[in-house]
């Protein structure tokens, strides 16, 4: 083919269908989307951001340590700094997402690390995982927070663990304090939360938790008492000390009595969210005695009216029948002698608690008829000693059946009387204060420093090796029985004045039992202090005829 000349070219443009995207820019793109969307999921997973204030952060690490609950981590820590105050130390935290409904203001915070005190000892593992901040919440939810101020020590206990709460009030704190124990039938319930001063400053709060299944024991009418320390008394069984646990001895300790009048009511933990207010009483009997002391109702209050002295008998103290406490003294007065020179009258007001009699009901006239009945039958008030050291007296009601016929006359006002018997206190405190002071004259100190020094004696000669290998020390030996034969004289002699003063003291006894009541406490205790001394002068009338017959017998043992 041949172009012609003269004849120009010409070459047409046509333009393009669409715009084309080459799949290499595709790849980068997908690339940039993934990498967000792997953000925007690590964003929403990685949970909240909040601050916990403490007052230092020994032990704490950015970004080693974890924030656990019941030994699972719930979050790690992210950074310490300075708070705004340049006093306190603010620890921002990074906490799982699934716990944020749980972080409210209820939720508390605080710093696990080696603890030893005399109740417990915790957190040693930190010893080698390090610290770490352990988070607390109850089983409901609140709003949500992302600020908190930490416990600068543990909690005692858990706000989820089952139990129930009572506030105790005591006039002072005593050896109580936080961690202190609360037992229940000697076994640990419990725990003092926290210990504070009342706001009018008069008293002292306690708040104790009871821990569960022991809070199915709390009643409204429970008992509190203080057990700190150690508790003795003297009675007639002897000396009596009562220690609660070596923890309460240490740290002190709150025990619970639960008296039958106090089943009687639901327990405090059927009711949801229930909480009691108690007296911490300083003892058991004092406890015991304000279940008695604290019952105040008019309609079972009766007037007696006692001829001489009523020195000792003071508001509170016991009214007993049969040996038992059925009520208090409420008050108690002197009245001057219409006739001048006779014995002043003493007015005393008895507050009886019908349920201690078995009156349930609360019925007022059943039972001032049942106390009508008593009289008629011979039921008198008689002043007794309540105790002999300190000289108080108390109201004991017997029954005299040779007595004179009497009513409970429901006329005398303002309440109904009942009629007394003679008093004769201050006989029997002279006849006791002559038993007492026999008992001291006897020679007790010399003669036990006697066979003490007679047993020290006969050892060192029996328990010497050196007795038959050395005959050397035969005059020395002999001399030290010569010694033991003096000292065996010695107690000899002082035997007969011992027993003389015994058989004294017991016949004292045997008087002061003369005209009083066989139903009455101090006529119980006389009668057994009489027999114990008598007891006691038979046998070493025993020991004496037999050391006259065996002078030998302290040596030898037989």
């Amino acid at each position: 083919m041949q172009i012609e000349e003269g004849v120009e070219a010409r070459v047409e443009a046509r333009p393009r269908s669409g715009f084309r995207v080459s799949l290499v820019w595709l790849l980068p793109l997908l690339a940039v989307l993934f990498a967000a969307a792997v953000v925007y999921q690590y964003w929403q997973q990685r949970g909240p951001l909040i601050s916990i204030q403490f007052a230092s952060a020994g032990g704490i690490e950015p970004g080693i340590t974890a924030v656990r609950r019941n030994e699972v981590v719930v979050g790690r820590v992210e950074a310490v700094e300075l708070a705004d105050d340049l006093n306190s130390v603010v620890i921002k935290a990074r906490m799982d997402p699934r716990v944020e409904p749980w972080l409210d203001e209820d939720t508390r915070f605080w710093i696990v690390s080696a603890h030893v005190s005399a109740t417990e000892i915790s957190g040693l593992g930190t010893l080698l995982s390090g610290a770490y901040l352990e988070v607390d919440w109850n089983d409901t939810r609140g709003e949500p927070r992302d600020e908190f101020r930490g416990l600068e020590e543990a909690p005692l206990v858990r706000r989820s663990e089952p139990g129930v709460r009572v506030r105790l009030k005591a006039d002072d704190a005593s050896f109580i304090q936080p961690g202190s124990p609360v037992f229940y039938r000697k076994m640990e319930a419990g725990r003092v939360e926290r210990r504070r001063l009342g706001e009018d400053g008069k008293e002292v709060l306690f708040d104790v938790f009871i821990k569960a299944p022991y809070d199915r024991h709390v009643y409204p009418k429970s008992l509190f008492y203080n057990v700190s320390g150690v508790e003795g008394r003297l009675d007639t069984e002897g000396v009596v000390v009562r220690v609660e646990s070596v923890v309460a001895l240490l740290t002190g300790g709150i025990g619970i009595e639960n008296p039958p009048e106090a089943l009687m009511d639901e327990p405090l933990a059927s009711t949801p969210d229930a909480t009691g207010e108690f007296r911490l009483y300083e003892s058991l009997k004092e406890a015991t005695d304000s279940f008695v002391n604290d019952f105040d109702d008019p309609a079972y209050r009766f007037s007696v009216r006692f001829s001489g002295s009523i020195k000792g008998l003071a508001p509170g103290a016991p009214v007993e029948y049969n040996g038992l406490r059925i009520g208090s003294v409420s008050s108690a007065a002197v009245a001057l002698p219409e006739t001048p020179g006779a014995e002043p009258i003493g007015n005393v007001v008895l507050q009886l608690q019908p349920q201690l009699l078995g009156i349930v009901d609360d019925d007022v006239e059943a039972f001032r008829d049942l106390m009508d009945e008593l009289v008629t039958a011979g039921l008198r008030a008689e002043l007794a000693s309540g105790n002999i050291l300190t000289g108080a007296l108390m109201v004991n009601l017997v029954v005299e059946h040779e007595a004179a016929a009497a009513q409970l006359d429901m006329t005398h006002q303002p309440y109904p009387l009942i009629p007394s018997l003679p008093s004769n206190v201050e006989a029997l405190t002279a006849d006791v204060e002559t038993i007492v002071a026999n008992l001291a004259a006897l020679p007790l100190d010399s003669l036990v420093a006697s066979i003490i020094g007679l047993v020290d004696d006969a050892r060192g000669i029996i328990g010497d090796p050196a007795m038959t290998a050395l005959p050397g020390q035969l005059g020395d030996s002999l001399d030290s029985l010569a010694n033991a034969a003096g000292r065996i004289e010695d107690a000899s002699e002082d035997l007969p004045t011992m027993l003389e003063a015994l058989t004294r003291a017991s016949q004292n006894a045997d008087v002061a039992l003369q005209g009083l009541s066989p139903n009455s406490r101090i006529y119980r205790e006389l009668s057994t202090t009489a027999r114990e001394l008598r007891q006691a002068a038979r046998s070493i009338a025993a020991f004496a005829a037999y050391l006259e017959r065996n002078p030998n017998a302290l040596i030898t043992g037989r």
